[in-house]
């Protein structure tokens, strides 16, 4: 039961916010305006000030939630506020997937807005046919939500599963993956960036190895947008499953998924709703189910929350603002004089991130020798400094990303931790 006294004092900061009719963020908060001119003069001091999170915090977790700027929260609570005081009900169009279809390198009637990627995967998954013995090739370097729906269909189907080994080379990487490939194999299903070491893999060669082969691609693209520009016809793939809570800075709750306009047809969709069919009755006899939509947004069904459309939008022209190319040469080169500093550094380490140009995205991962990894993880947050330890598949290790809104300060930050724990 809320409490009177509490009730009334909430009430009394509430009602001249409603009465005046202002959002909860509006006060002297930076506008994509003021974005754009941050943006245009390089002044990455200035870009930080976009966003809320506190100045004591180094934050190098970027790989598992972005920190949305203002525009974007702004977005979001403006949804919100009209729907509560117009009592609008949020409909959805097609705004953020036509966005997002330009981002991406697709056509909009191939994309579908979920709410994660693991939504998306298992829509591939259990959408290709598949039968008993079929074989999907993985990685040792997956996350759960992109391997869960395979392994477990496999269990219940009597599907196989191999698994390959990332290699240091891209050209290493695709020869492990060609002489995984068998007589029985249907399906190739790797991330475009794997969560655990940020390796970026060869996507495009894979996918084109996997047509020439009869064999259906599919990438788990939690990471690549936001971080590094990439276009889906181009890269080729059948599938794809993505997210905008990551590097793309959107609000938790938003993904997408691809689904090439040759292969919507003979995907299976399992589940549907408002929005998946153009008609039903059942009051008809019997009763009458229309036609799924003749797009890959058949896959997106139900009530969609208002608020995080709309951030994902804001997002999306957030990204846009501030230069996909100037982001990706920011973030990426982070990312490198990070993963140099590392290694010149008097710490026993072991370095799991590629020092091949072409396989290194914006994060940088390592395993310390003769420490806790985990430790060192808690040891960091205690100084404010958040990072990502990687228990996955029992890799063991520390994961550091980068993005554009930090700057070398952090990074150094990050190392004088590193080397008073190792020492």
């Amino acid at each position: 039961m809320l409490n009177r006294r509490r009730f009334l004092a909430w009430t009394a900061t509430a009602a001249p916010l409603a009465l005046q009719g202002n959002s909860l963020l509006s006060n002297n908060k930076p506008s994509l305006l003021e974005a754009k001119l941050a943006a245009d003069s390089d002044d990455w001091d200035r870009i930080r000030s976009l966003f809320p999170l506190d100045r004591k915090t180094v934050f190098l977790n970027n790989g598992t939630m972005g920190v949305s700027p203002y525009p974007v929260l702004q977005a979001s609570i403006d949804s919100l506020q009209d729907s509560a005081t117009h009592a609008r009900y949020p409909g959805h169009n097609d705004k953020l997937e036509k966005l997002l279809a330009e981002t991406i390198g697709s056509d909009h009637d191939e994309v579908a807005i979920t709410k994660n990627v693991s939504e998306g995967i298992n829509h591939i998954c259990w959408g290709i046919p598949l039968k008993k013995g079929d074989e999907i090739i993985l990685t040792s370097h997956e996350h759960v939500g992109g391997c869960a729906a395979w392994l477990h269909r496999a269990r219940l189907e009597g599907l196989s599963i191999k698994v390959v080994d990332l290699k240091p080379t891209a050209d290493q990487t695709m020869e492990a993956i060609e002489s995984a490939i068998g007589p029985r194999t249907r399906v190739i299903a790797v991330p475009h960036v794997p969560c655990t070491i940020g390796q970026v893999l060869p996507v495009q060669d894979i996918c084109r190895l996997a047509k020439m082969k009869g064999i259906i691609s599919v990438l788990d693209g939690a990471h690549p947008l936001g971080m590094l520009q990439f276009n889906l016809h181009e890269i080729g793939c059948d599938y794809y499953a993505g997210c905008l809570h990551k590097w793309a800075l959107g609000p938790l709750g938003t993904g997408y998924l691809y689904i090439k306009k040759e292969r919507l047809a003979e995907t299976r969709c399992t589940h549907v709703a408002a929005y998946s069919l153009d008609t039903f009755n059942m009051n008809a006899q019997p009763p009458a189910l229309g036609e799924l939509v003749d797009s890959a947004s058949r896959f997106s069904y139900g009530s969609f929350s208002g608020a995080l459309i709309e951030g994902a939008t804001a997002a999306l022209e957030f990204y846009h603002t501030m230069g996909p190319a100037r982001i990706e040469q920011r973030s990426l080169g982070l990312a490198r004089i990070l993963q140099e500093k590392l290694l010149a550094l008097p710490v026993e380490l072991e370095m799991l991130t590629p020092l091949e140009a072409r396989s290194r995205g914006a994060q940088i991962s390592f395993r310390l020798k003769d420490k806790s990894n985990v430790e060192f993880v808690q040891e960091a947050r205690k100084q404010h400094i958040i990072l990502r330890h990687v228990g996955e598949n029992d890799i063991d290790c520390v994961r550091v990303s980068t993005h554009y809104y930090n700057n070398e300060s952090d990074l150094e930050a990050l190392l004088e931790c590193l080397v008073a724990y190792a020492g």
